[in-house]
């Protein structure tokens, strides 16, 4: 029995090593944001989320702008002087930034309806979708971007997009400087953006930022349900605009449920102004 005791006490003390070990192996790869990749698939898993983690704002930041201008090169930017990009220009050119983040809008031109945010600030809409809004509407579906760059939640699409696409295994990210990509590594993580979906609450927080950028700035109240409201009747259809609206759908999921929500909010803040207004006796 003390043979054995003595044996068991051994091997938990070599089990207690190994622990050891591998966990100093880990700590130094994240710490040290080595590209070295674990044999193990479950200790490698470990290594990308605890990298993830503590991948600093300012390398997201940096990943976005270099994500953006791949995202501007692969598709077709429209320039500053065409009709779409001087309506958009006309629209938005007050805003310059939301949290402390600079602004930057500019169109793609294509028949997809759609409209998209990166953490460093870049807001791009589809012609499609300017296509199928008044000047209120898109206005509406703008503030819904900006309020997903307020809340962090672009930063978080990113560094998550990072975590799961090949680019992990490639980028490096040593004293605040994002190391260079492929072409081929920059897909999978515009592959991975495009794929990610907001949730509903953090859907619904920017549905109400972009209430409240409304209401501020003079639009119609109801112009984020009317937009929602257009965008799920497209998506009814039974020709090309409904193909056209899968990709917003499948980053803004819910637009029926979400569009009743905000016109139940833009008829409940017009009651209460109105009975504001009549509680106050006219000056003659």
């Amino acid at each position: 029995i003390l043979i054995l005791y003595r044996i068991s006490k051994f091997d938990g003390k070599r089990m207690l090593l190994k622990v050891a070990i591998i966990v100093l192996i880990i700590y130094i790869i994240v710490v040290t944001r080595s590209r070295i990749r674990l044999p193990n698939s479950a200790l490698q898993a470990t290594v990308d989320v605890l990298q993830a983690a503590t991948l600093k704002d300012e390398h997201v930041m940096q990943m976005a702008r270099k994500y953006i201008d791949y995202a501007d090169a692969q598709n077709a930017l429209l320039p500053v002087d065409d009709p779409y990009a001087e309506r958009l220009d006309r629209l938005t050119s007050r805003y310059v930034a939301v949290n402390g983040v600079p602004l930057n809008f500019r169109v793609y031109k294509t028949a997809q309806i759609n409209a998209f945010a990166t953490a460093d600030g870049s807001i791009r809409i589809f012609s499609g979708l300017m296509d199928l809004m008044n000047d209120d509407e898109l206005m509406a579906i703008v503030g819904h971007e900006m309020g997903h760059i307020r809340n962090s939640d672009t930063l978080s699409a990113m560094r998550k997009a990072y975590l799961t696409s090949a680019a992990r295994n490639a980028l490096g990210a040593t004293g605040g400087v994002i190391g260079s990509l492929s072409g081929s590594q920059w897909g999978s993580l515009a592959e991975k953006l495009a794929g990610s979906q907001f949730s509903q609450g953090q859907e619904y927080a920017a549905d109400d930022f972009s209430f409240g950028f409304l209401q501020r700035n003079g639009y119609d109240p109801y112009a984020m349900a009317s937009a929602l409201e257009k965008i799920h009747r497209t998506s009814q259809r039974k020709d090309g605009q409904a193909d056209a609206i899968l990709q917003l759908f499948s980053t803004h999921p819910d637009s029926f449920s979400r569009a009743a929500r905000m016109r139940a909010k833009a008829s409940l803040s017009t009651k209460r102004r109105i009975l504001l207004t009549s509680s106050f006796p006219a000056i003659s």
